[in-house]
């Protein structure tokens, strides 16, 4: 049951490779991140008992891929429903008509992205060098490093995800408008994926930056699917016009991967000292068992053998936490599986476990509601990706980019089970401007006046207004 289950979600995201490449894109960043939960579960169910060194126990055998296959089916499925070919084609309908001959004197909105980009990257890097401490060379981990890193660090790690996924939005509506892809922004994905890598990035960063870059890519590739397969956009990745994408993508996966395997082996061998088969299998455990060790515990627990509280995951969650203000999922978990107060030492030094979903709706809603929930959070991923897409191709970026603000959420969610993202305040007002936002933008556009323009201005004349000033 175990190996069927998980094979089938994973034939499943294969399946929406092969003919749903447009939601498959869309969901880059959280279907790597549920091929990957699900082969660690794979090897904890059919590997197990393997001893984890965070739990301080031995986990495994069970039937949690089971369980948690199925719940990534309910989150899929959504999409098929919302992206369907109907809404597809609609969508391409609304995309600008391509100029024939742009003008290079326009100043557009991409050109000044790129501009302020790049101003911040030399900031950012020459903070790096001025600080004297690049924590590649020096050894330190990351977070070390992060505790007592400049305004423009701190800014790249609470919002370099957004900056990434606004970069892909102007690489894209560059092709929307002009047939033509913006290689600039592959040039500043690549500086700031090597940024993170001299500050001591491992992993996450990498697949986080590519993953959000590449989701608008998916508004170019449903308006280049139209017209094949009659009409509508559900084929194989269509054919791109561009093969230059292919070779420059290629270059950056390429090198991400070859950064992301060095930043590993110097992590473990030389930042924290393991050696041979101790250093082999530290990255075992970190690649295959972390990411579902304590969801295996709640699976266990919930699953298995019964034991549920939803008043105290409640309040675990909402009420009282270890620690306000972040993911309170993780801390819930731990305190669940490990105790107290090993649980309060680690939350407090800033060290977490990983993995929250879909456990978590299991430990909050029970064995036979969780479903329905996992479902219904489905559908507002869908309905919320279909505006931020639907956004894109139209050019209405301001809508685009509160979509993504708003979807964060729920990508955190994903990622990491966290639920009390919704209970703040801040997360509402996101939701409130998102919708002021549809509206403004759709009426404006419809007056010919959109609310960020693509062009705007022009260099010539701009170049002779600064001349004729300072004459």
């Amino acid at each position: 049951m175990t190996l069927l289950a998980g094979v089938s979600i994973l034939l499943f995201i294969v399946w929406l490779l092969r003919f749903r490449s447009t939601i498959f894109l869309c969901l880059a960043f959280l279907l790597f991140t549920f091929v990957w939960r699900t082969i660690s579960s794979f090897y904890i169910d059919l590997s197990g008992p393997i001893l984890s060194s965070q739990l301080q126990m031995f986990i495994g055998p069970g039937v949690m891929t089971v369980f948690q296959s199925i719940a990534y089916f309910l989150t899929l499925l959504p999409f098929l429903w919302v992206f369907n070919a109907q809404a597809l084609d609609d969508w391409a309908r609304s995309a600008p008509v391509p100029e024939p001959h742009p003008s290079q004197s326009q100043l557009t909105l991409s050109d000044v992205t790129f501009y302020v980009s790049v101003l911040f990257l030399i900031l950012l890097f020459g903070a790096l060098i001025q600080g004297g401490v690049i924590p590649l060379f020096a050894k330190i981990e990351r977070w070390t490093f992060n505790e007592q890193a400049n305004f423009l660090h701190r800014f790249v790690i609470e919002r370099g995800d957004m900056v990434c996924f606004w970069w892909g939005t102007m690489f894209v509506a560059e092709w929307l408008r002009r047939r033509r892809y913006d290689y600039r922004f592959l040039v500043l994905l690549a500086a700031m994926i090597f940024y993170m890598f001299l500050v001591g990035g491992r992993f996450s960063p990498f697949y986080r930056y590519c993953g959000f870059f590449i989701i608008p890519f998916s508004a170019a590739l449903l308006v280049q699917a139209r017209g094949f397969a009659g009409g509508r956009s559900l084929s194989l990745l269509p054919r791109i016009a561009d093969r230059r994408i292919v070779l420059a993508g290629t270059g950056i996966i390429a090198a991400t991967v070859a950064m992301i395997a060095f930043a590993l082996y110097w992590n473990l061998t030389r930042v924290r000292g393991y050696e041979g088969e101790a250093a082999r299998g530290a990255f075992v455990e970190r690649a295959l068992v972390q990411p579902s060790e304590i969801g295996w515990a709640s699976y266990q627990r919930v699953l298995v053998n019964g034991d549920w509280d939803a008043r105290r995951a409640f309040d675990a969650l909402f009420g009282r936490p270890i620690v306000a203000g972040r993911n309170t999922t993780p801390q819930f978990l731990m305190s669940e599986t490990i105790g107290e107060p090993r649980t309060t030492e680690h939350i407090t030094g800033g060290f977490q476990f990983a993995g929250g979903f879909p456990e978590i709706f299991f430990e909050l809603f029970g064995p036979y509601l969780s479903w329905f929930f996992l479902l219904g959070a489905g559908w507002l991923t869908a309905l919320i990706s279909a505006i931020m897409i639907r956004s894109i191709v139209a050019g209405r970026y301001l809508t685009a980019m509160l979509s993504f603000y708003v979807l964060y959420g729920f990508y955190v969610m994903y990622i990491g089970g966290m639920l009390n993202f919704a209970a703040t305040p801040t997360y509402w007002i996101k939701i409130a401007a998102l919708f002021a936002a549809i509206i403004l933008e759709e009426r404006w556009q419809m007056l010919g006046r959109p609310v960020l323009p693509w062009v705007l201005a022009d260099k010539t004349r701009l170049f002779r207004r600064s001349a004729v000033s300072k004459v």
